[in-house]
């Protein structure tokens, strides 16, 4: 009804309070929607940043393990090689060992025969000692021999002034009496000289087993010296004349040679991985032969010799110095004029 108590006829009589209304709600929906995508809008620009800054960290921390990954691939080559030279050196000191050991032994083989010689000077000396005890000792009962002879002389002196007709026989046995010690003296003093002469050997044997000792000495001294100047002189020729040994760009083989049962064995493998392999002397020179013929870098021979290996120094070297000689880059370069040999062995 109408404000004068009539009904409203008109269709929709209420559409004009609604589109009154209708505008203010929209502004506040659109203001809600454009509120939320600034809202939506802020946190994916943080998330992004986010991103980006975790991506960049990503990054830096890649390019950090790529360098620190370079960084442990040098040093493990350096340490390879370190490794090399290490056990290079543990092989010459072992060969150092088994010349010294040698050595050792014929140092105490002279050793031995220079005490035995002492003992039988030694003994020489006690039996000149007792010689001289008995001479000594025969020299006082000549002595007591002569002190009776001389009271029987006495006696006899005194008799023969009472006895005349005895006095002839009497001085026959004077005469022989006196003979007899003359021949006494003199065996004495033959006795003395002998005893005299056999002390003075004794004291020219001592000085010369002091002096063969002192000799010694000084040859022991000289040669450990000679022997120092030697590895100190071939140490600075190397260093000034020629790089240092390195399996860098070689082709390595190493080869385990050593002694059992009184036979040679020797055991080898290429390139340092895998398993040792038995292998005859003659086999192996045509083996390196080949190899050497397939890597024209030359190749590393690296020589092993087991603890124990039951080898003299001798052996040892012989075995080395060939194959070091005639298939090893680093020696072969001193001696290029010199072909393989095939060297006999087991």
């Amino acid at each position: 009804m109408s404000d004068g108590g009539f009904t409203d006829l008109r269709v929709n009589p209420h559409e004009g309070e609604v589109n009154e209304s209708f505008w203010p709600s929209f502004t506040d929906i659109m203001t809600t929607v454009v509120m939320i995508f600034l809202i939506a809008m802020v946190v994916l620009l943080v998330r992004n940043m986010e991103l980006v800054r975790e991506l960049r960290s990503t990054m830096e921390a890649e390019r950090v393990a790529a360098e620190l990954a370079k960084a442990t691939g040098e040093e493990k080559d350096s340490l390879a090689v370190a490794l090399h030279r290490a056990e290079e050196q543990l092989q010459q000191a072992r060969l150092e060992l088994l010349r010294l050991q040698e050595k050792s032994v014929e140092r105490e083989k002279v050793l031995t025969d220079q005490i035995a010689t002492i003992n039988d000077l030694l003994a020489q000396r006690d039996d000149l000692t007792q010689q001289v005890a008995q001479l000594t000792l025969g020299q006082q009962q000549l002595q007591a021999r002569v002190k009776d002879q001389q009271a029987q002389i006495k006696t006899l002196s005194q008799s023969l002034k009472n006895r005349e007709l005895e006095l002839q026989a009497s001085r026959n046995d004077v005469q022989n009496l006196q003979a007899n010690i003359e021949t006494l003296q003199q065996s004495l003093l033959s006795s003395q000289q002998q005893s005299t002469q056999l002390q003075q050997q004794l004291a020219s044997k001592s000085q010369e087993l002091e002096a063969l000792r002192q000799a010694s000495k000084e040859i022991e001294r000289k040669y450990l010296v000679l022997v120092g100047d030697y590895d100190s002189l071939k140490v600075r020729y190397d260093k000034l004349v020629r790089p240092a040994r390195s399996a860098a760009g070689r082709y390595v083989v190493e080869v385990r040679y050593w002694k059992e049962n009184g036979k040679y064995r020797i055991a080898w493998r290429e390139g340092g991985k895998g398993e040792f392999q038995s292998i005859s002397r003659r086999l192996l020179d045509k083996v390196l032969t080949r190899l050497m013929k397939d890597h024209p870098n030359g190749l590393y021979v690296k020589v092993i010799f087991p603890e124990n290996s039951g080898l003299s120094y001798n052996e040892a070297w012989e075995f080395t110095n060939h194959l070091h000689r005639n298939y090893d880059y680093y020696f072969r370069e001193e001696n290029t004029d010199t072909k393989p040999d095939t060297a006999k062995g087991p």
